[in-house]
């Protein structure tokens, strides 16, 4: 079982890309912990870490924000398709 780097407390703009290369998404492939001001610019930034890791070429990530209680709520799937 993965364990998570808690959040920064107090923190609402650091997100979670969660990289999953393989059919379960419990078990990403890799962790970035990231800051943004904006979901815009969480998602954009996101789309570069998951063109950066290392896998196959159809990958995913889950995106989730800090709530500012050290909790994760979800935001998004980010898809690279294979091409």
């Amino acid at each position: 079982m993965m364990t998570h780097q808690p959040f920064v407390t107090g923190a609402t703009d650091e997100y979670r890309l969660d990289i999953v290369t393989d059919p379960e998404p419990d078990s990403p492939q890799t962790v970035a912990y990231f800051m943004a001001i904006t979901m815009d610019a969480a998602c954009q930034q996101a789309q570069r870490l998951l063109a950066a890791a290392d896998g196959p070429d159809d990958r995913y990530g889950e995106l989730y924000n800090h709530d500012g209680d050290g909790s994760a709520v979800y935001c998004d799937t980010i898809h690279l398709p294979a091409e």
